[in-house]
């Protein structure tokens, strides 16, 4: 599958596992010969540049800089020199991942914190969202008319829901645990929240109707691993790593059957030592679930 990646998104900036993670996955990935990585080209002033199309320029300001510390640590992340390069890495990474989608199909780009992130500041563990950032610049662009997020982090998408709440080029489907509250459904805007597996399972048996009703050109796809039923942070009774993987299953299918350029994130899991194979996990279905060869294109 091609991936997006730089080790360089990793840097140590919190008690949790949400800024390490990621590199442990992409070796045991590599190792499997699962991931095919793509090199993409980081413009860094390009990149701050843009990120403030959507965030504040003084939260923006104070990520690069590092001042004033409240606000770069808004999120719950540790502020370093090295922080700040990470996050503007992602950002760029992760519009290199939605164009490349839009030729490959299916992209991994194995990076996490975006959905709470609203325009003045960060907001749990979620420093900038690029999805909105990503989703944006494809618009400007040209290239797309409809964009969509499906988020299955346990998690609701808050900030996500409120940069693009009155933006009918965007639609968000979310299911979230009992912890959140909010349920919504516009159509084109669909909150929901499990109590339990059977609930999550109803739920996600209304995403193949909604991508039918929305007709994106472009989906991002949260694969959160927090919902697993051990999280400490997440969890879902009954929402086993059988399930999980169910889940994921499902998602895959009715984005390749629609033929729907998917973009593929870790999200939330937090879980050390399990976490990590229930990211790969994921990464394995959505490999095996392309057709033959198609992996072997990608160069």
């Amino acid at each position: 599958m091609a991936t997006v990646w730089h080790e360089r998104y990793c840097v140590e900036a919190a008690h949790t596992n949400s800024t390490i993670k990621q590199a442990g996955v992409v070796r045991a990935a590599l190792a499997e010969d699962l991931l095919q990585l793509v090199e993409t080209p980081f413009d860094e002033q390009q990149a701050w540049a843009d990120i403030a199309t959507v965030h504040a320029p003084e939260y923006v300001d104070a990520l690069r800089c590092g001042t004033p510390r409240t606000l770069a640590q808004s999120q719950g992340f540790r502020w370093s020199p090295a922080f700040g390069e990470s996050v503007a890495r992602i950002w760029s990474g992760h519009q290199a991942a939605c164009r490349l989608a839009l030729a490959r199909t299916l992209v991994f780009h194995p990076v996490s914190g975006a959905h709470h992130a609203t325009g003045p500041r960060g907001a749990g563990f979620c420093t900038f969202n690029f999805l909105v950032g990503a989703g944006r610049a494809l618009l400007r662009e040209g290239s797309l008319r409809r964009v969509a997020v499906v988020d299955l982090d346990a998690h609701q998408g808050d900030g996500t829901l409120a940069l693009v709440r009155n933006d009918q080029a965007f639609s968000l489907f979310d299911i979230a645990g009992s912890s959140w509250i909010g349920t919504l459904d516009t159509g084109r805007l669909c909150y929901a929240v499990a109590r339990n597996a059977a609930e999550y399972g109803r739920h996600l048996q209304h995403l193949a109707p909604w991508l039918d009703r929305v007709k994106p050109d472009l989906v991002q796809y949260q694969a959160g691993a927090d919902p697993f039923e051990d999280d400490p942070i997440g969890g879902i009774p009954g929402m086993t790593a059988d399930a999980l993987r169910e889940r994921d299953r499902t998602v895959t299918q009715l984005l390749l059957d629609r033929n729907i350029p998917t973009v593929v994130n870790l999200a939330g899991g937090y879980v050390r030592g399990v976490t990590e194979g229930l990211h790969l996990q994921t990464i394995r279905v959505m490999a095996h679930g392309l057709p033959h060869g198609r992996t072997e294109k990608v160069k």
